[in-house]
């Protein structure tokens, strides 16, 4: 495999500046000079290899969501189809997605969604790709179970999983990772005890 070029290296470092102002200072505090500042050069160099503002915010959107998903698909690839769930319960409550420069920046994102339109539709993509990879998880592991209870099932445990960083965070109680793992345990636990007694 080849090095990567100039322009994905240069874009890849000024990602780095825009995600670093969004985290700190919210996408309201986002200014194409504050990038150009934080990375060491020009304005006309944000703009050249990352377009608009609106072009950056959405490219921001993108890593985040690739790196989440890159975390995930790489646990699951090597797992037996029936392990999957219990793995991706370990993976939203494991300390790769409890960094907190990711959660502050889903945060700041969220946030920014109430004001403006296209980080909405641009998040919401992102959960709902989240939620796509939970819900196949809950097919292999129990295909058996209506597909109402399969999606309200990855819903809860995908919202236990957004909410428990950010109570973390607030410490709201020692324990938050510790009783959102365990709830999403039991979610998984009960789906395939009604799982079993569908199949009787």
């Amino acid at each position: 495999m080849g090095r990567p070029s100039l322009r994905i290296i240069r874009q890849e470092e000024l990602l780095d500046a825009v995600v670093g102002i969004i985290t700190t200072k919210g996408v309201a505090g986002l200014t194409v000079a504050d990038v150009a500042k934080l990375a060491g050069t020009q304005p006309s160099k944000v703009h050249h290899y990352l377009g608009s503002r609106e072009e950056m915010i959405a490219a921001a959107i993108d890593r985040a969501t690739n790196s989440v998903e890159e975390i995930v698909v790489n646990a699951l690839s090597s797992l037996e189809p029936h392990h999957r769930l219990d793995a991706q319960i370990e993976i939203l409550f494991g300390a790769d997605l409890l960094e907190p420069h990711i959660n502050q920046l889903i945060d700041q994102l969220i946030a920014a969604t109430y004001i403006d339109e296209a980080i909405r539709v641009n998040v919401s993509r992102m959960y709902q790709r989240f939620l796509e990879i939970l819900i196949d998880s809950f097919e292999l592991a129990v295909p058996n179970l209506p597909i109402e209870e399969r999606h309200q099932a990855a819903h809860t445990i995908l919202a236990l999983a957004h909410a428990t960083p950010t109570f973390e965070w607030l410490s709201l109680d020692s324990r938050n990772i510790y009783e959102g793992r365990l709830a999403a345990e039991k979610i998984v636990s009960d789906a395939r005890a009604r799982c079993q007694e569908i199949t009787k």
